[in-house]
Protein backbone atom coordinates (compact mmCIF):
# COMPACT_ATOMS: atom_id res chain seq x y z
CA UNK A 1 0.00 0.00 0.00
CA UNK A 2 1.85 3.12 -1.42
CA UNK A 3 4.71 1.33 -1.87
CA UNK A 4 4.48 0.34 1.87
CA UNK A 5 4.80 -3.38 3.57
CA UNK A 6 1.30 -3.85 5.24
CA UNK A 7 0.05 -6.60 7.05
CA UNK A 8 -3.80 -5.74 6.19
CA UNK A 9 -5.88 -3.51 4.00
CA UNK A 10 -9.44 -4.63 5.53
CA UNK A 11 -10.76 -6.50 8.14
CA UNK A 12 -10.47 -9.73 5.65
CA UNK A 13 -7.14 -9.89 5.59
CA UNK A 14 -7.01 -10.31 9.71
CA UNK A 15 -9.71 -13.12 9.74
CA UNK A 16 -6.99 -15.91 10.06
CA UNK A 17 -5.26 -13.70 12.85
CA UNK A 18 -7.93 -14.97 15.60
CA UNK A 19 -11.50 -13.58 17.09
CA UNK A 20 -12.15 -10.37 16.98
CA UNK A 21 -9.66 -9.15 14.95
CA UNK A 22 -9.57 -5.50 13.05
CA UNK A 23 -7.58 -4.22 10.14
CA UNK A 24 -6.58 -0.86 11.57
CA UNK A 25 -4.13 1.78 10.07
CA UNK A 26 -2.62 -1.59 8.11
CA UNK A 27 -2.11 -3.65 10.89
CA UNK A 28 -4.08 -6.18 12.62
CA UNK A 29 -5.53 -5.88 16.05
CA UNK A 30 -8.45 -6.78 18.00
CA UNK A 31 -11.02 -4.68 17.99
CA UNK A 32 -11.49 -2.62 21.61
CA UNK A 33 -14.20 -4.07 23.68
CA UNK A 34 -14.46 -7.19 22.13
CA UNK A 35 -15.18 -10.11 24.09
CA UNK A 36 -16.20 -14.24 23.44
CA UNK A 37 -16.16 -17.23 25.80
CA UNK A 38 -12.67 -17.46 26.07
CA UNK A 39 -11.72 -13.63 26.19
CA UNK A 40 -13.60 -12.60 29.38
CA UNK A 41 -14.20 -8.44 29.46
CA UNK A 42 -12.58 -6.61 32.29
CA UNK A 43 -13.60 -5.80 36.15
CA UNK A 44 -17.59 -6.01 36.09
CA UNK A 45 -18.33 -5.67 32.69
CA UNK A 46 -20.88 -8.07 30.73
CA UNK A 47 -20.29 -9.52 26.99
CA UNK A 48 -23.06 -9.04 24.49
CA UNK A 49 -22.97 -9.88 21.12
CA UNK A 50 -18.42 -10.11 21.18
CA UNK A 51 -18.90 -6.57 22.99
CA UNK A 52 -17.97 -5.42 26.36
CA UNK A 53 -20.72 -3.59 28.13
CA UNK A 54 -22.24 -2.40 31.40
CA UNK A 55 -22.87 -4.85 34.06
CA UNK A 56 -25.96 -4.38 33.77
CA UNK A 57 -29.04 -2.82 31.20
CA UNK A 58 -32.25 -3.23 34.22
CA UNK A 59 -32.98 -5.23 37.15
CA UNK A 60 -33.19 -8.56 35.48
CA UNK A 61 -29.61 -8.91 34.99
CA UNK A 62 -28.99 -8.71 38.49
CA UNK A 63 -29.60 -11.34 40.75
CA UNK A 64 -30.23 -11.93 44.58
CA UNK A 65 -30.29 -8.86 46.40
CA UNK A 66 -29.33 -6.39 44.11
CA UNK A 67 -31.18 -3.92 40.97
CA UNK A 68 -29.37 -2.22 38.21
CA UNK A 69 -28.21 1.61 38.96
CA UNK A 70 -26.38 3.04 36.07
CA UNK A 71 -24.85 0.12 35.06
CA UNK A 72 -24.01 -1.77 38.22
CA UNK A 73 -25.57 -4.55 40.39
CA UNK A 74 -25.78 -3.10 43.79
CA UNK A 75 -27.02 -3.92 47.19
CA UNK A 76 -30.93 -2.87 47.47
CA UNK A 77 -31.48 -0.87 50.25
CA UNK A 78 -33.53 -1.84 53.43
CA UNK A 79 -35.98 0.18 52.52
CA UNK A 80 -37.63 3.17 49.87
CA UNK A 81 -37.10 3.60 46.16
CA UNK A 82 -35.71 -0.36 44.53
CA UNK A 83 -36.41 -1.54 48.38
CA UNK A 84 -38.51 -5.37 48.66
CA UNK A 85 -40.63 -3.51 51.01
CA UNK A 86 -40.03 -0.11 50.87
CA UNK A 87 -42.43 1.05 53.95
CA UNK A 88 -40.21 0.86 57.46
CA UNK A 89 -42.54 -0.92 60.49
CA UNK A 90 -44.25 0.96 62.70
CA UNK A 91 -42.19 3.51 65.14
CA UNK A 92 -39.32 3.96 62.18
CA UNK A 93 -38.13 5.61 59.64
CA UNK A 94 -36.48 5.10 56.29
CA UNK A 95 -33.20 7.40 56.44
CA UNK A 96 -30.63 6.76 53.92
CA UNK A 97 -32.41 3.64 52.78
CA UNK A 98 -32.49 2.16 56.26
CA UNK A 99 -35.13 1.77 58.66
CA UNK A 100 -34.15 3.74 61.90
CA UNK A 101 -36.34 4.45 65.18
CA UNK A 102 -37.91 8.18 64.31
CA UNK A 103 -36.99 10.76 65.89
CA UNK A 104 -38.93 12.59 68.23
CA UNK A 105 -39.13 16.18 67.81
CA UNK A 106 -40.09 17.68 70.62
CA UNK A 107 -41.21 21.67 70.78
CA UNK A 108 -44.21 23.87 72.24
CA UNK A 109 -45.36 27.42 71.93
CA UNK A 110 -42.22 30.08 73.00
CA UNK A 111 -42.56 30.54 77.23
CA UNK A 112 -43.07 34.49 77.45
CA UNK A 113 -41.46 36.34 80.39
CA UNK A 114 -41.80 39.56 82.22
CA UNK A 115 -39.84 42.60 81.50
CA UNK A 116 -36.10 42.48 82.54
CA UNK A 117 -37.10 38.90 84.25
CA UNK A 118 -35.99 35.19 83.61
CA UNK A 119 -38.28 33.45 85.85
CA UNK A 120 -40.71 31.85 85.03
CA UNK A 121 -44.17 32.49 85.27
CA UNK A 122 -46.71 29.93 86.74
CA UNK A 123 -48.91 30.25 83.49
CA UNK A 124 -45.80 29.23 80.91
CA UNK A 125 -45.08 26.10 83.02
CA UNK A 126 -47.33 24.01 81.21
CA UNK A 127 -45.36 24.36 78.02
CA UNK A 128 -41.83 23.38 79.42
CA UNK A 129 -43.87 20.31 80.86
CA UNK A 130 -45.07 19.46 77.90
CA UNK A 131 -41.58 19.57 76.46
CA UNK A 132 -40.46 17.09 79.57
CA UNK A 133 -42.88 14.61 79.10
CA UNK A 134 -41.89 14.60 75.33
CA UNK A 135 -38.10 14.35 76.22
CA UNK A 136 -39.10 11.20 78.43
CA UNK A 137 -38.81 9.34 74.70
CA UNK A 138 -35.98 7.69 74.42
CA UNK A 139 -36.08 8.70 70.62
CA UNK A 140 -36.61 12.15 71.34
CA UNK A 141 -34.34 14.72 69.66
CA UNK A 142 -31.99 16.67 72.15
CA UNK A 143 -33.40 20.50 72.50
CA UNK A 144 -31.79 23.80 72.02
CA UNK A 145 -33.25 26.53 74.04
CA UNK A 146 -32.64 29.71 72.63
CA UNK A 147 -33.22 33.08 75.17
CA UNK A 148 -34.44 36.42 73.41
CA UNK A 149 -35.36 39.12 74.63
CA UNK A 150 -37.08 42.41 73.31
CA UNK A 151 -35.20 46.08 71.86
CA UNK A 152 -34.82 47.89 74.90
CA UNK A 153 -31.55 47.94 77.27
CA UNK A 154 -27.73 47.23 75.77
CA UNK A 155 -27.04 44.54 73.28
CA UNK A 156 -24.75 43.13 75.70
CA UNK A 157 -27.21 43.06 78.36
CA UNK A 158 -29.59 41.59 75.81
CA UNK A 159 -27.44 38.68 75.37
CA UNK A 160 -26.91 38.06 79.26
CA UNK A 161 -30.70 38.40 79.99
CA UNK A 162 -31.02 36.03 77.11
CA UNK A 163 -28.85 33.29 78.72
CA UNK A 164 -30.23 33.79 81.92
CA UNK A 165 -33.79 33.03 80.39
CA UNK A 166 -32.55 29.80 78.14
CA UNK A 167 -31.00 28.97 81.56
CA UNK A 168 -34.05 29.31 83.92
CA UNK A 169 -36.06 27.21 81.32
CA UNK A 170 -33.09 24.34 81.30
CA UNK A 171 -32.94 24.30 84.91
CA UNK A 172 -36.88 23.83 85.18
CA UNK A 173 -37.03 21.09 82.76
CA UNK A 174 -33.71 19.24 84.59
CA UNK A 175 -35.97 19.48 87.79
CA UNK A 176 -38.53 17.69 85.86
CA UNK A 177 -36.22 14.66 84.83
CA UNK A 178 -35.54 15.46 82.03
CA UNK A 179 -31.22 14.40 81.39
CA UNK A 180 -29.46 17.65 81.24
CA UNK A 181 -26.93 16.39 78.37
CA UNK A 182 -30.49 16.78 76.39
CA UNK A 183 -30.49 20.50 76.64
CA UNK A 184 -28.40 23.01 75.34
CA UNK A 185 -28.69 26.53 75.69
CA UNK A 186 -28.31 30.11 73.56
CA UNK A 187 -28.89 33.56 73.85
CA UNK A 188 -29.67 35.95 70.68
CA UNK A 189 -30.53 38.57 72.67
CA UNK A 190 -32.49 41.02 71.08
CA UNK A 191 -30.98 40.00 67.14
CA UNK A 192 -34.17 38.02 66.40
CA UNK A 193 -37.55 39.87 67.26
CA UNK A 194 -40.76 37.56 66.88
CA UNK A 195 -42.68 40.52 65.56
CA UNK A 196 -41.89 44.01 64.88
CA UNK A 197 -42.80 47.04 66.75
CA UNK A 198 -41.59 49.42 69.41
CA UNK A 199 -44.61 48.23 71.42
CA UNK A 200 -45.85 46.28 74.67
CA UNK A 201 -47.43 44.00 72.13
CA UNK A 202 -44.53 43.43 69.99
CA UNK A 203 -42.18 43.65 73.09
CA UNK A 204 -44.28 40.81 75.19
CA UNK A 205 -43.82 38.32 71.95
CA UNK A 206 -40.34 39.20 71.62
CA UNK A 207 -39.33 37.58 75.50
CA UNK A 208 -39.25 34.37 74.74
CA UNK A 209 -37.52 31.10 74.82
CA UNK A 210 -37.78 29.01 71.77
CA UNK A 211 -37.66 24.84 72.15
CA UNK A 212 -35.38 23.98 68.55
CA UNK A 213 -35.13 20.02 68.51
CA UNK A 214 -31.54 19.19 66.85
Amino acid sequence: MNNLCTQCRDNSHCADKGPGMICSGGKCMRKPGYCDDTIPCPGNQKCRNNECGAECLDNSECSGNTYCSNGSCIQKPECGENADNPICPEGQECVGGRCQAKVVQCTAEPVYFDFDRSNIKPGQRAKLDQVAACLGDPNAAPVQLAGHCDERGTEEYNLALGERRASAAKKYLVSKGVDAARLSTISFGEERPAVSGSNESAWSKNRRVEFNPR
